[in-house]
């Protein structure tokens, strides 16, 4: 068996051929806009993505000539897209981080207070979902709002193209604000209450079903066979949750990309969990994905290596030589404010205790040790809420950084188990598409035989004791900072 899988990521758009044994053969990649018109804007030109969707295709389709792919599956990052009655988008497609929805929010969180609103759809309110937008939508460009008909994700955009059918998966509705994560059903009282018709939102498919199949006009488009299953997959991040292995209970996978996504699975949903934290539906029945997305992690890394003219390969050795701490250098990563879990937009990037004696090394390794100190907080959170990890698997760009796992070991107390296969994206969606075809074997079965540890990381306990200290100094500079944090964003342009 041969996969054809697409992935819609934040930076760039891939598509790639996975074997039936789970191995990557090839991939293309191209690179993604997301347009900001305005401040707190992030949209995507579907048009524009399509194209882009078709070059990377036809690119994998040249590789393999001749190959006939047994399915084929897409993911993609939260984003949504608005239809109209023939099922044409009305305007460009909205991603997950567009903030611009902060009133709706407030007017949101007014008639569902964060606990009541946690309660129904596993997280609080905020202008990343989709209810809040659906209300923006309404109040600044009514004409659009009286012909919206459906709305699907991004990836779901790229399926309707494939085969002419309108659905969309779970994790979607996990973050829309109007989906109960705990029954698995549209959250009728939220959307009463907003006034949102829920004849605009499909029945979520599971990520493992087949979507529809190959239409005529996409097949002659990208040269490839008319009649090919389409499945549906899910959203990037949870898409890589499963191609990292988190189908078990007590198991938790970091997603290390341009930010961290820190996810463990558990069964049954926690009680009364932290607001700190998101729920999110498993793709087991009965099990549930608790964690919650970061802010920058990679994205951070990336900004001070393009700063100070660097790069962690060459300095790693440098890196590695220095001790936990960093010389006395902190540095708060979260350039574009803070997510889980601590939910401030306005705590973004901060250097302490810079000295003359501080080089290029010293800011690379403390950009690694914020973010690890970061997702220790994270742990903590989960550890308060009896969720105990008994280990981390690590993927995504910033899993193939060694000395970055080793940090992370250090700092969490946990062994770091670093993948054979670091693309957790595309292998998690061949996997689906594997589970959909495989009737014979069980996700999980799929799973233990494709996804292998290639390397562990185990922490040094004198250094856990070390960084328990500095994890002190990071918590009270943030807790304390507050106002000056809120005040430096009247000086930004």
């Amino acid at each position: 068996m041969n996969f054809l899988v697409i992935d819609i990521g934040t930076s760039g758009c891939r598509a790639a051929v996975v074997s039936g044994k789970g191995e990557i053969l090839s991939q293309s990649r191209g690179p993604i806009r997301i347009d900001q018109p305005r401040a707190a804007f992030a949209e995507i030109d579907t048009d524009r993505l399509w194209l882009l969707v078709q070059q990377v295709i036809k690119s994998e389709v040249n590789r393999h000539p001749g190959t006939t792919f047994d399915a084929i599956g897409v993911s993609g990052m939260l984003g949504y897209v608005f239809l109209d009655k023939a099922g044409q988008p009305l305007m460009p497609a909205i991603t997950y981080a567009d903030n611009r929805a902060t009133l709706e929010t407030e007017k949101i969180r007014q008639l569902f207070p964060d606990e009541k609103f946690f309660a129904i759809t596993g997280r609080k309110p905020s202008p990343l979902l989709l209810a809040p937008k659906i209300k923006w939508l309404e109040r600044h460009r009514s004409e659009t709002a009286k012909k919206l008909e459906h709305i699907i994700g991004l990836k779901d955009e790229i399926i309707r193209r494939l085969s002419g059918n309108i659905q969309t998966d779970v994790a979607h509705l996990d973050y829309s604000g109007v989906y109960n994560v705990y029954t698995g059903k549209l959250a009728s009282g939220i959307l009463a209450a907003l006034n949102i018709k829920p004849g605009l939102f499909a029945a979520p498919l599971p990520a493992t079903t087949m979507a529809g199949t190959l239409c005529a006009s996409a097949a002659a488009q990208l040269d490839l066979t008319g009649g090919t299953p389409i499945i549906t997959g899910s959203s990037d991040g949870t898409t890589a949750m499963y191609g990292a292995g988190i189908l078990d209970d007590g198991k938790a996978v970091l997603v290390s990309g341009t930010t961290d996504v820190l996810m463990m699975c558990c069964m049954p949903a926690p009680r009364n969990p932290s607001l700190a934290l998101s729920v999110n539906s498993g793709m087991l029945p009965g099990t549930y994905l608790v964690g919650g997305p970061l802010g920058l992690s990679g994205g951070s890394l990336q900004y001070f290596e393009q700063l100070l003219q660097v790069s962690v390969p060459k300095l790693e050795k440098n890196i590695t030589a220095l001790p936990p701490g960093s010389d006395g250098l902190l540095i708060f990563p979260g350039l574009t404010g803070e997510r889980s879990p601590y939910w401030k937009e306005y705590l973004t990037g901060a250097v302490i205790g810079l000295t003359p004696n501080h080089k290029s090394e010293h800011f690379l390794r403390a950009v690694m040790e914020g973010c690890a100190l970061r997702i220790l907080k994270l742990l903590d959170i989960l550890s308060q809420n009896r969720l105990h990890p008994r280990a981390l698997n690590i993927v995504g760009g910033g899993a193939t950084i060694d000395v970055w796992n080793q940090i992370r070991s250090d700092v969490s107390g946990l062994e770091i188990q670093k993948l054979s296969i670091t693309e957790a994206t595309c292998l998690g969606t061949a996997l689906f598409c594997m589970a959909a075809l495989d009737k014979a074997r069980s996700l999980p079965e799929i799973s233990a035989e494709w996804i292998k540890v290639a390397k562990r990381f185990r922490p040094n306990r004198e250094h856990t004791q070390t960084y328990q200290k500095l994890a002190l100094l990071f918590e009270n500079y943030l807790e304390t900072k507050a106002d000056l944090f809120q005040g430096l964003n009247e000086f930004r342009r």
